[in-house]
Order: C-alpha cells, then structure tokens, then sequence
C-alpha cells in the first residue's frame, strides 16, 4: 500500500469514525458526570432532612422528660402550657438545625416554620400512639 492511499483511507474512513467515536464518548460521560452529581445532591439532601427529623424528635422527647410529663402529672397541662411546650420544641429545632439544613428544607418545602410546625406535631401524635399501646 502506498502512502497517498493509507492516506486516502485514514481521512475518509477512519477519522470520520474516531470523531463520531469522540462524541459519544463524551455524551456519556457527560450523562455519568451529571447522574454522580444528581446522586451526591440527593444523598446530601436526605442527609439534612434525616438529620432535621431528629432534632425535632429529639426536642420533642426532651421537653417531653423535662416540661410535659411533670405538668401531667400535676394536672396542669393547660393550652397554654402545650402552647409553651410547642414554643419551646420549635425554639430548640431552630437552635439546633444547621445553615445548611435550614437551606435546603427551605428549598424543599418553602415554608420552614410550617415544616417544623407539622413535624413537631408529628412527633407529638407518635408519641402519644406509644404511650397508649404501652
């Protein structure tokens, strides 16, 4: 084989193929760059709202041991004082949450107040479903 054939070949077969070849390569592993990506954001964002949940639950079982169960027991366990309690689990998740975790409950719920609001109710319904099967 000549040169100017071996040349010919080159330019009209097998560079039109590595070029093809090129852009897929990179299709892909634009889409494996893009999913690596989407599965780190999703792992930190279950991260903080797993670790937002507790501190709510954590909060609530606290004033639960420290503030509720004593009023209870007195009788004294008014609305004003489940309206204490409720200020009181709120003010403690706010403490405790994270900028971060604030950030991103925030970008998935909207409404970080609400969303502290229905867990602590939550945790509260839970709590009491377990204390009546005990």
């Amino acid at each position: 084989m000549d040169a100017e054939l071996l040349n010919t070949i080159m330019t009209a077969v097998v560079l039109p193929l590595l070029i093809a070849l090129s852009g897929y390569l990179v299709a892909y592993l634009r889409k494996k760059a893009t999913e690596a990506a989407a599965n780190i954001e999703n792992q930190t964002i279950r991260f903080y709202i797993e670790e937002a949940n507790e501190i709510v639950l954590q909060a609530v079982e606290m004033l639960f041991q420290t503030y509720v169960d004593d009023l209870k027991k007195k009788g004294q366990f008014t609305k004003e004082a489940q309206l204490e309690a409720f200020n009181r689990a709120k003010d403690i998740t706010l403490q405790l949450l994270t900028a971060e975790a604030r950030e991103i409950l925030i970008e998935i719920y909207g409404d970080l107040d609400l969303w502290i609001k229905t867990k602590i109710e939550q945790a509260v319904k839970q709590d009491k479903d377990l204390k009546r099967l005990l």
